[in-house]
Parts: structure tokens; C-alpha cells; sequence
């Protein structure tokens, strides 16, 4: 038996010694311990994990460095998503990213906020050619941060195929994390597909996992089942030194040990991440907030990671099926789930619901169209994952509106893979109301603008979340406030002046700050809703009038001025 498992070990040590060799072995982006908080491929909202984020022990200001010799091909500066970003295009055929700076090098600071001044705006997307800033494995580019979308302290680090720009697996090119936890299995889904039944019934059956005697096993786990089977799975990963819950690297089934579905964590496109929504039981996540990773393929699903695409077993009476999940962390540490089916007599199911004229046929990936005479809705091929039944009505119980309705689209629990557009009618009285934006109303109740463009009559907005819709109304000007200053003031021991800039009805569009009637930058942090100007030669001596023009994205627009003493 031991030098079974020896020989295994010697084998998996190979395959990972193969895979190296198929890439190239980069030193760390970062010179401190490394543990991941986010891995390769794990599933966020809308999206899959483009890289690692590793951890900075809890604070900013870590120093990065270049992994290879290349150039700087790309800088960004946002509010939101990546934050500030360097991407370096390297001359062995790869790119690395690294995301949610809190500073560049001097070099790349001066050249960006130089832009920033030439344009004035703080949000930038540099292209720069292979010429301008030349990079060295080992050399600085800047210091570790949580700026962007980042919910705390941490690097992105990627990297991607330059030709194609597809983001790959950065654990194959060298970056090494001790782990020695094997991945967790949390709860099995089974899935009863078209008249198929799952112990005597036809909806979708959740039983929770338990860890007992060293492995993983269900209260029961054996299940009576007739038809078309599908199954889910709800796992995440730890490693070693990080309580950090992390995505699995791969998973398979097996059905009497014939391999029936594979996924696996080494690359995908970014044009096809938001197919997560259709590997993951989007409703269930919906309603849950958990995601069970589904083997079932839906028809206009081409997400890329599937390896083996079937997923499905079909039991009938007097069968047995023998079920087996397998799930992997990159180290190879592996927990297994078995389960049985046992074929069953179908009972005598319900006949399927007859629905109603108000539920709209969405078949064969076709375009549509939704009319509810003030409300129209357009749709584009492929917007779903598979054939669909939309639900569309008005409705009149819902106060504080500018439409003559509320317009029910569908449902949130139903993912839509490509942006559809809604258009509504202003009622008389408002037909030319500049102020009137399209909203969706969240489970909250809370109105979240989504544009308003007019057009032939209509305002229209573009959406990728089904739900209830409405005209709603924003006449409030943004709210502007001083945090560490007041006005009329002495700013002699400021470094910086600190706004917070909130808008809380159609969001903020711009801003701008003024110093003694210049433009000057202020760094943004969205999700802070804070405003950071760094005090610098723009402040003189004595008086000094500053201004803040905050614009919301209807128009509504705040001034904040004072005269500070320096």
C-alpha cells in the first residue's frame, strides 16, 4: 500500500513538474510570505477570479516588484474595479497584472498624474508602447494597496496570455503557497430534470455534508430516483496559514466510475466569464446566497472550462448507480463525496402547469420583444442560458412611481447572459421631465438607477438583472461633506483635505476640485465615498479658496466652497 501511494505521488509530482515546463517559473510579485485570500477561477458575482489575490498582512504598502524582463504596456486609475493597476507585457509571450495599488514608482506617478492634469479627470486607461517604460525582472513598480472595488488590503496578481488576453492559472508559473488542507464539501444538490423524480419527487433536493471519521459523507446517501438525474455541489478551499475561503481548482463526477463531468481552474476568456451564471444554480444563489456548482450543461452555455460536458445519468427502476465527486485544490489534496442512486417506479406525476398569457416564450436563443403598451423591452440572441418563460405584467401596488405602472420583468432569479433593454413611457404631465430616470427595484426596495436616455417618447435603460421596473424622479443635488477640516478654516497641519461625497438616488457622474480657481486631482474611493485631495504647491500661504463641484448622474449638481488659511 505504501509504495502504492508512492508511486501516485511520484506521478502527480511529475505532472506538476510537466506543466512547469510548459510555462515559464516567475519569482513572487511580492517579497513577504505568501497566502492567498482568492484564488484562480473562484466564483464571484457575474464573474470568475481572474487571478490571486495575495495577501499583505492586513495593511497597505507592500512593495511590488516585476516578475520579468518586459515593458510597461498598460496603466489604470479607477474608483472602481481594479483601482490602480500596472500591466506589463512581457517579451516570453505573457502579460502580469498587478491590481489595487495604493501608489505607483515615481516614474509611472509623475507620467500618470501628468495625463491626469492633460485631461482632468482622475480615471485613466494609459496604453503606452513598448518604449516608454521599459521593465526588468526585480524592478519596483509600486506599493500594495485596496484601491478600486478591493474589500480590503490585498494584491491582484495575474497573468495572461498577451495574444489573446485570456487570464491563465498564475500557480503554473512558479508562485508557490503552502497547502496542505484538502478542499471542503459543504452540501449536495440532486436535480430531477423532466419528469424525473428524486425520492418520490420532482423538485430539486439540498442535503447538507457532513465531515465525520475523516471523510465526508451524507446523513443518507443513498436516494431513490427515476429519469434524467442532474447533481450540484457547494465547496470551498482553505490553505494553510489563511482562514480565507477559496475556490476549489477542479472538480469531477463519476458515475460507476465512468468520469461524467469535469471542470478545471487553468484559463477562460474574459468574453464568456459571465457564463459563471449559468454553471452555478443561479437561483438557489439568488435566494441563498450560496452557490452549488451544477453538472448539468444548458444549451447556450460555451463556458470553456468543462472538460467532460454531461453531467446527467439516466436511472430507471431496478438500477443502481454508484455516484462519486471528487474535488481538488491545485496541491492535489483531494475530498471525495459518494453517493447512490437507486432506480425507482415513477409515480404518477401532476400534469405541468398551463401558464398564463402573461408569460412570454424566449425559445432557440432568438431575439424577442416584451410590449406592455408604456413599457417595451427588447431582446437580444442568446440573452439566456436556455429556453425561458418570462413573466410580464404591470403592476399598481407600488406608491412614489412616474410610470403609470410598475412593470414586472421576469424574475431576479433568472440570469440573463446579455444586457436587454427596457423602455417606459412617461405618463402625461412628465412626457418632457428631464429628471425621470429607469430604476430597478432590489429585494431592499431600493430604487437603483439604470440610465435615461429618451428616445422616440420612451426613457430607456440597458439592464442584465430581470426584476421589477420603474420611472422614478431625482431632484437632490449630491451631499457634500468636509471630514477632517471645517469650513472657514486653518489647514496648516493638513497633509490633505478629505470630502465624503454621496449621492443617494441616480449615483455620482463627476466631480472636480478647484484650488484658488485651478483644477487640481483628487483621488475618488467609491465604495468610501471619499474624496482625497494631497495637499501640494496649489496651496500657498496665507487664504486659500477652495471649491468642490459634485454632479449626480441626472444633473443635480452640489457646490462646496470655502477660504482656508494656510
Amino acid at each position: 500500500m505504501k509504495f502504492k501511494l508512492l508511486i501516485l505521488n511520484v506521478l502527480f509530482s511529475l505532472v506538476l513538474y510537466s506543466q512547469d515546463e510548459l510555462y515559464p517559473q516567475y519569482p513572487h510579485p511580492v517579497k513577504i510570505p505568501v497566502f492567498l485570500s482568492a484564488t484562480f477561477g473562484e466564483l464571484r458575482n457575474n464573474a470568475f477570479h481572474a487571478g490571486v489575490d495575495i495577501k499583505t498582512q492586513g495593511v497597505e504598502g507592500k512593495e511590488v516588484f516585476a516578475v520579468a524582463d518586459g515593458y510597461v504596456s498598460r496603466i489604470g486609475v479607477s474608483p472602481f474595479g481594479y483601482g490602480k493597476v500596472v500591466y506589463i507585457t512581457h517579451n516570453d509571450g505573457y502579460t502580469s497584472v498587478y491590481a489595487h495599488l495604493s501608489k505607483f514608482n515615481q516614474k509611472l506617478t509623475d507620467y500618470v498624474r501628468s495625463k491626469q492634469y492633460e485631461e482632468r479627470s482622475f480615471a485613466q486607461n494609459i496604453i503606452l508602447d513598448d518604449n516608454v517604460f521599459p521593465v526588468k525582472r526585480g524592478d519596483y513598480l509600486g506599493l500594495t494597496g485596496n484601491s478600486g472595488s478591493s474589500g480590503g488590503p490585498h494584491l491582484h496578481y495575474e497573468i495572461r496570455d498577451t495574444e489573446t488576453q485570456e487570464p491563465l492559472n498564475p500557480m503554473y508559473f512558479g508562485l508557490k503557497v503552502r497547502d496542505t488542507k484538502r478542499p471542503s464539501i459543504k452540501a449536495l444538490a440532486i436535480y430531477p430534470l423532466d419528469n424525473s423524480v428524486v425520492d418520490d419527487n420532482c423538485l430539486a433536493l439540498y442535503s447538507k455534508v457532513v465531515f465525520k471519521d475523516n471523510k465526508y459523507i451524507l446523513d443518507n446517501s443513498t436516494f431513490k430516483a427515476n429519469g434524467s438525474i442532474a447533481f450540484g455541489i457547494n465547496v470551498h478551499d482553505m490553505a494553510d496559514g489563511s482562514y480565507n475561503k477559496n475556490g476549489v481548482y477542479s472538480i469531477e463526477l463519476y458515475a460507476d466510475d465512468e468520469l461524467i463531468f469535469n471542470i478545471k481552474s487553468d484559463k477562460y476568456s474574459y468574453n464568456e466569464t459571465r457564463y459563471i451564471n449559468s454553471l452555478i444554480d443561479y437561483s438557489y444563489y439568488i435566494k441563498e446566497k450560496e452557490r452549488f456548482i451544477r453538472t448539468e450543461i444548458d444549451e447556450f452555455n460555451k463556458l470553456s472550462i468543462y472538460e467532460k460536458a454531461n453531467g446527467i445519468v439516466n436511472i430507471q427502476e431496478g438500477d443502481t448507480i454508484k455516484m462519486s465527486f471528487i474535488v481538488k485544490d491545485y496541491s492535489n489534496n483531494k475530498s471525495v463525496l459518494n453517493f447512490t442512486l437507486i432506480g425507482s417506479e415513477l409515480p404518477e406525476l401532476e400534469p405541468k402547469e398551463i401558464l398564463p398569457r402573461s408569460y412570454y416564450r424566449i425559445f432557440d436563443g432568438n431575439p424577442s420583444s416584451i410590449n406592455l403598451d408604456a413599457c417595451e423591452v427588447e431582446i437580444p440572441e442568446f440573452a439566456f442560458y436556455r429556453d425561458e418563460y418570462v413573466k410580464a405584467v404591470q403592476i399598481d401596488t407600488i406608491d412614489n412611481i412616474f410610470s403609470e405602472y410598475a412593470y414586472q420583468i421576469g424574475s431576479e432569479e433568472i440570469p440573463l447572459h446579455k444586457k436587454i433593454n427596457v423602455r417606459i413611457k412617461p405618463p402625461k404631465g412628465y412626457d418632457d421631465d428631464s429628471t425621470l430616470y429607469v430604476a430597478i427595484i432590489n429585494e431592499n426596495g431600493e430604487r437603483i438607477f439604470l440610465g435615461a436616455q429618451m428616445k422616440d417618447g420612451f426613457i430607456q435603460a440597458r439592464t442584465n438583472v430581470l426584476g421589477v421596473f420603474i420611472l422614478s424622479k431625482d431632484t437632490i443635488k449630491p451631499n457634500i461633506k468636509p471630514l477632517n477640516f471645517r469650513t472657514d478654516s486653518s489647514i496648516s497641519e493638513n497633509w490633505s483635505l478629505r470630502f465624503e461625497i454621496e449621492d443617494k438616488d441616480s449615483g455620482i457622474a463627476k466631480y472636480d476640485l478647484y484650488v484658488n480657481d485651478e483644477w487640481v486631482l483628487a483621488d475618488y474611493d467609491a465604495k468610501n465615498k471619499l474624496l482625497i485631495y494631497q495637499v501640494d504647491s496649489h496651496i500657498k500661504k496665507g487664504d486659500n479658496n477652495i471649491k468642490l463641484i459634485v454632479t449626480d448622474m441626472m444633473g443635480n449638481e452640489a457646490v462646496y466652497n470655502t477660504n482656508l488659511q494656510r
